[in-house]
């Protein structure tokens, strides 16, 4: 899970499989030049009569132009983006190395170099007392058409990715995305892809869980063996060694959570025989510690996301509120559907229906204070943005049910306190009304 991730997110991948399948395609393509020129029917022999001395200044000035393309094309995006990092938030930095086209163009340009590189080795000189048709035999000319055609691609794939670079640093296309993406993880929130509910939500069922742990004496806590943040949680395998060994299990953390070494990530309670040092160690990588959080399970880093881009267009430094309002749309948006989806049980169970796991569930509320009640201060400040701030407020309030709504009240409440304290009168009337 966590490779394929970092897979998407890299540089690397995309553009190494190009180059590896564009040095296999020369090869080929030499080949099929070869039986093509011993047996190819005449309707293409006007494909064969290239010379060397041409064929060689063709693939060096395909070879040549596309690295140099693909190092100024880069130079500048790298330019831009810094600037959209830091005027944005470095956290986008991830959601530009994970957009699949900056990766294929990349790929295209270095694919084309290779292949005209490989090809090239493959022009043979003719005898200087060779006839035009007989050193056309020293030209692999199927490979280098091949050429002709993989540069017309990178010249297509050029003038897209010009237009694709100002698109994906808009800033509404850039929250759209996020935005999108926020929503669309809702029901893949940590715990969901932990085995099955629990029997139920009521809290004497979990009491009941929680009870031999508070208690007893067998208990055994698994510490982090390094500090970092928690990327992901392995669910299949946490369960399949809680079933496997007879286990039940607290966990502590939740994807996003960020742990110091040694500090205690679950505690296990053995329903039988105490687990070896060997399963020990299985169950503590089950939960990853990467430097850098990950959207993969943690809902709460893409909320995070559009929360710092609100609160850093309403900063004096730059004072964007439209930006600050398009983000707090966004960010509406998504808290209003992960408000409507059925809240996850905390209390896991295996196949059997067996309870194995207490796992923490992010909860609306807590999410809610962590993303839109972190813009409040910064909103209540700024008359359009707070207008914005009450806006989302009301539509979400109209969606909702009176649980979530309370929550909601609060922050209205709290923002009309201090919108009231630092806006004009004038202006909080206007706010009020």
């Amino acid at each position: 899970m966590n490779a394929l991730d970092d897979i998407r997110s890299s540089y690397w991948f995309i553009p190494t499989i190009m180059a590896i399948l564009a040095t296999l395609a020369s090869f080929a393509m030499i080949e099929v030049d070869v039986v093509m020129n011993a047996s190819g029917p005449d309707w293409l022999k006007w494909l064969f009569d290239n010379q060397p001395e041409g064929a060689r200044e063709v693939l060096s000035t395909i070879a040549g132009s596309m690295i140099t393309v693909a190092g100024v094309v880069f130079s500048i995006t790298l330019v831009s983006v810094s600037n959209a990092a830091f005027q944005f938030g470095p956290r986008l930095l991830t959601t530009f190395m994970r957009d699949r086209a900056n990766q294929i163009t990349l790929g295209t340009f270095i694919a084309t170099f290779l292949y005209c590189l490989m090809v090239l080795r493959a022009v043979q000189s003719a005898p200087q007392d060779a006839s035009s048709e007989t050193a056309s035999a020293f030209v692999p000319h199927v490979a280098l058409l091949g050429a002709l055609i993989l540069a017309i691609c990178s010249i297509a794939v050029l003038i897209y990715f010009i237009h694709h670079v100002p698109q994906s640093i808009h800033v509404s296309r850039l929250l759209a995305g996020i935005g999108e993406e926020f929503a669309n993880r809702v029901d893949t929130t940590f715990p969901a892809e932990l085995g099955t509910p629990g029997p139920g939500f009521a809290d004497t069922e979990i009491d009941t869980f929680r009870r031999p742990f508070e208690t007893g004496s067998t208990t055994e806590d698994i510490c982090a063996a390094r500090a970092g943040y928690v990327r992901t949680i392995d669910g299949d395998t946490l369960l399949h060694l809680a079933r496997t060994l007879n286990l039940h299990l607290i966990l502590w953390v939740r994807p996003g959570d960020f742990v110091n070494a040694g500090e205690r990530v679950m505690t296990l309670l053995p329903q039988a025989d105490a687990p070896e040092t060997s399963h020990i160690d299985q169950l503590r990588i089950t939960v990853y510690l990467d430097d850098l959080r990950s959207p993969m399970q943690d809902i709460a880093f893409l909320a995070q996301e559009l929360s710092e881009i609100a609160m850093r267009a309403l900063s004096p430094g730059i004072n964007d509120p439209v930006t600050a309002i398009t983000a707090m749309d966004w960010l509406g948006a998504g808290l209003t559907r992960f408000g409507a989806a059925e809240p996850d049980c905390p209390l896991r169970a295996d196949s059997d229906g067996t309870p194995r796991i207490l796992a923490p569930a992010t909860r609306f509320d807590g999410l809610l204070k962590e993303s839109l009640g972190s813009i409040l201060p910064f909103a209540a400040r700024n008359l359009p943005a707070a207008k914005g701030f009450l806006q989302v407020l009301d539509r979400m309030e109209r969606q909702l049910g009176e649980a979530d709504s309370k929550a909601l009240a609060a922050l209205r409440k709290d923002m009309l306190a201090i919108a009231r304290t630092e806006l004009t009168a004038p202006e909080y009337a206007t706010l009020e009304s």
